[in-house]
């Protein structure tokens, strides 16, 4: 069998599930043609969605070594596992070693730009987006992140004139239209079109729907039903605890508030952001303390070789409220900060916002009010259970007085006051989530009370919200 054919075989093998015959496959083409670049940088990419990134790393810089034509794409795939990976410096320099060899290399350029606007270098940000736009007005991703970088002010300005230009494409594959469409109603909610702007939104879910999985509104209603009933006093105290070291977890809806506290607690000397960590949403749910142990263990490794020497490191999971219950029995002294905001915000906030497919509520108002419901159940709940060890962070509260708020916060965690929590938005500390530009200013204090301008459109959910 020929490489190509090899090749073809591998991908074909992966794309029908059968994960470790395409293994097998990129391997026994590697056997045969060890000097094929191109065999070893598909088996770099296996490997990337596989999540396995130091061996990713290593076949990239093999097809490097063999000479690959185009070096800039795997400097630049190399590029961004090294920031999944937390090493910023050095996605830098591949980013720009990348650049070197082709300076006009749209992938490359983009995601230095994203690096710049994570670390709150917006101007650099804005000015490489722009850049790509003139190599290449087709690059709608660039086009997309300068308006949500940028406050727009006219309806009928250039940003928005663009969106709507590329929404009348006949040949946009469905991803890129959707986030066209969220990148439109964001720029009209800037300049107070409301309506138009809920109209955009509508189009971006109803565009996202079929990529979404499936949310089975009673089968979520009984999965909570069970959690509640099975975590009990009893079950907690048939636990082992794995560390008493004061662990920091974040948790609460999505577009809450959580990107913002974090943000705050990262500007005390004493505190690292983790952001978003994946690693207890990779394992099955479990109602059995002897399965907890081993996750448990499994974490506390994890942050000491993903964060070595850092004292308090939170874990930003707005998702993980479920889990409280086997975090608060693995780890006794552990802090849970949860973030809370008025309801109508925070779902209107979730559906102006386009999420990946494991948030299958995001795209349906009805079934967000549905979840914040089994939300707030659960974390009544854990404060039946544990409520010494939660803190509710007002999100609200916090944008009319940052100062008391921030005094509770610190105190809840056990740290000394810090005035640099008041001016978190001069930290260096990269932010990786969809808060990214709004964390940046000194208090976003627009986005409370924002359901104000789209009562109307909420008025049938806001009983369900808990809205009167």
């Amino acid at each position: 069998m020929s490489a190509s054919a090899s090749l073809d075989l591998a991908t074909s093998l992966e794309q029908s599930g059968s994960l470790a015959d395409a293994e097998a496959a990129y391997r026994r083409c590697i056997g045969e043609e060890p000097q094929s670049a191109v065999a070893r940088f598909n088996f770099a990419c296996f490997l990337r969605r596989r999540g396995r990134f130091e061996e990713a790393l290593e076949e990239h810089q093999s097809a490097l070594d063999l000479g690959i034509a185009k070096p800039e794409e795997v400097l630049s795939n190399m590029a961004v596992i090294q920031a999944e990976l937390r090493r910023d410096a050095a996605a830098k320099l591949l980013l720009e070693r990348a650049l070197t060899v082709n300076p006009t290399y749209p992938p490359a350029l983009f995601n230095l730009a994203l690096q710049y606007e994570e670390q709150g270098d917006r101007a650099r940000a804005l000015e490489l987006f722009r850049q790509i736009l003139e190599i290449d007005p087709s690059w709608h991703d660039a086009l997309v992140r300068i308006a949500h970088a940028e406050t727009v002010r006219d309806p009928d300005g250039e940003i928005v004139r663009k969106l709507r230009r590329a929404l009348r494409r006949s040949n946009l594959d469905p991803i890129t239209r959707e986030s066209l469409h969220f990148a439109l109603g964001k720029a009209l909610d800037d300049c107070a079109r409301y309506d138009e702007a809920f109209e955009q939104f509508a189009l971006g879910n109803a565009a996202s729907r079929p990529r979404l999985s499936r949310y089975d509104r009673v089968a979520v209603d009984a999965a909570v039903d069970r959690v509640i009933r099975e975590f009990s006093p009893a079950l907690l105290a048939a636990a082992t605890p794995v560390s008493e070291a004061p662990l920091v977890f974040i948790t609460g809806m999505f577009r809450s508030g959580s990107t913002l506290f974090e943000q705050v607690l990262a500007a005390h000397p004493r505190v690292t952001a983790g952001g978003e960590i994946e690693y207890f949403m990779r394992f099955p749910f479990s109602f059995s303390p002897p399965d907890w142990r081993p996750v448990a263990e499994g974490y506390v490794a994890y942050l000491a070789r993903s964060f070595p020497g850092k004292e308090l490191v939170t874990n930003k999971r707005p998702d993980a409220f479920a889990l409280l219950g086997m975090l608060k029995a693995s780890f006794p002294n552990a802090r849970f900060i949860n973030t809370v905001r008025d309801a109508r915000d925070t779902a209107l906030s979730i559906w102006f916002q386009q999420f990946d497919g494991r948030l299958g509520y995001a795209a349906d108002l009805g079934d967000i009010a549905h979840h914040h419901r089994q939300y707030v159940r659960l974390m009544e709940h854990w404060r039946g259970l544990f409520g010494a060890s939660l803190f509710d962070a007002d999100y609200d509260a916090y944008v009319q007085d940052p100062r008391a708020v921030t005094e509770r916060l610190l105190a809840f965690l056990g740290l000394d006051w810090h005035e640099g929590c008041l001016e978190f938005q001069k930290n260096a500390t990269r932010v990786r989530t969809a808060s990214a530009a709004q964390v940046r200013e000194p208090i976003y204090r627009k986005s409370s009370g924002r359901w104000k301008n789209y009562e109307r459109q909420l008025a049938a959910l806001a009983p369900a919200l808990g809205a009167h």
